[in-house]
């Protein structure tokens, strides 16, 4: 057997010291942003580059590792006030601002425009108008909690997925995208993307029409270099089996049209209730994607009431960040509570001009 002798121990020992000190030195090493990850955030801004480092670092520490990156869309990633011209430039999110345009476009189409509200007394464009409102809250009647977000996609019933991606195209042409599109929140969504972590949009909206918006600024928006973005979250149409967007669907029929079934898929629960976003249905959703994959929820980010319960949830896990965009309502009143773990930006701040 080979003797050691002690000094060979010490020195060994030293050895062994400085290269754990030097490993741990490198990992603690902060890595800067650069400019071609993030082009659409205003890096002469010191309070944003400090923020844009700290999401930054979240995500170099993060890379490859088996955890999953939440978005809520609409306020978060994408506008939610475009302007209607037929209703006086009533300003709606995306969804809502597409089933008022179809109804006032309806004619353009070779297929059946949400067959289900052409009656009998031909008030199509009345009958679209008055229940968007409704969904909307802008009557009054009530539309807030469970029934807005299991009704919020019965528009559709009887439309194909190929329908919907001709309509909302079409839609998204005549608008200017990239005036809705929160740039540097999707330049955030590209970069966990490219770092190997899994990413999931958790959203009020349609999966079918939140994946078209998608594709569309994948297929016309720059992201980098001459580089589109490419978030790898869905297919168009989408499909639910390989699609990573939870929201508020519609089951399909035999025919491959959609019923008036809501689609229940990713708010399965012990108590039975179909929840997406009213109270703690997004948080549902983030606990059914940790218990279906095993990896955990390490990343939110959000904009509103809605996405409280799944930003609190986020905030409490270790190491974990997440991302307020523009704060308003309970998730405003949210963040003094988690100082070190949830950041706010809004646009002014962070947007490049």
């Amino acid at each position: 057997m080979r003797k050691i002798f002690p000094g060979t121990v010490r020195v060994l020992a030293v050895a062994l010291l400085v290269v754990t000190f030097g490993l741990s030195s490198i990992s603690s090493t902060a890595i800067e942003p650069l400019k071609t990850d993030y082009p659409h955030w205003n890096f002469q801004d010191k309070a944003a580059y400090q923020k844009l480092k700290r999401i930054n670092n979240f995500i170099e520490e993060n890379r490859f590792k088996k955890i999953i990156a939440v978005f809520d869309w609409d306020g978060t990633l994408f506008c939610e006030n475009i302007p209607v011209p037929e209703l006086n430039n009533e300003l709606y999110a995306g969804q809502p601002a597409w089933y008022l345009w179809m109804a006032f476009h309806a004619s353009k189409f070779s297929f059946p425009v949400f067959p289900m509200y052409d009656t009998l007394d031909e008030k199509f464009k009345d009958n679209v108008v008055s229940f968007t409102k409704y969904l909307e809250g802008r009557t009054n009647i009530p539309s807030h909690g469970f029934r807005k977000f299991i009704a919020t996609s019965l528009l559709l019933a009887g439309m194909t997925p190929e329908n919907i991606t001709q309509g909302v195209q079409r839609f998204l042409g005549e608008i200017e995208v990239e005036r809705y599109a929160f740039l540097p929140m999707l330049d955030v969504l590209q970069k966990i993307v490219d770092s190997g972590i899994e990413v999931w949009i958790i959203t009020g909206s349609n999966p079918n029409f939140v994946a078209e918006e998608i594709k569309y600024i994948e297929n016309n928006l720059e992201y980098s270099s001459g580089l589109r973005y490419n978030f790898k979250l869905c297919s168009s149409p989408y499909n639910p089996k390989t699609g990573h967007i939870a929201g508020n669907g519609l089951k399909l029929l035999k025919n491959g049209t959609f019923s008036n079934v809501y689609d229940n898929r990713y708010v399965e629960n012990s108590d039975g209730k179909l929840r997406i976003v009213d109270e703690v249905g997004k948080l549902v959703v983030v606990k059914n994607l940790m218990k279906k994959t095993g990896a955990k929820v390490r990343f939110a980010a959000g904009n509103s009431g809605g996405d409280v319960h799944m930003i609190s949830y986020v905030a409490k896990q270790p190491d974990s960040l997440c991302i307020a965009v523009e704060p308003r309502g309970d998730l405003k009143q949210l963040l003094p509570e988690h100082p070190d773990n949830i950041i706010e930006i809004t646009s002014d701040e962070v947007q490049s001009e």
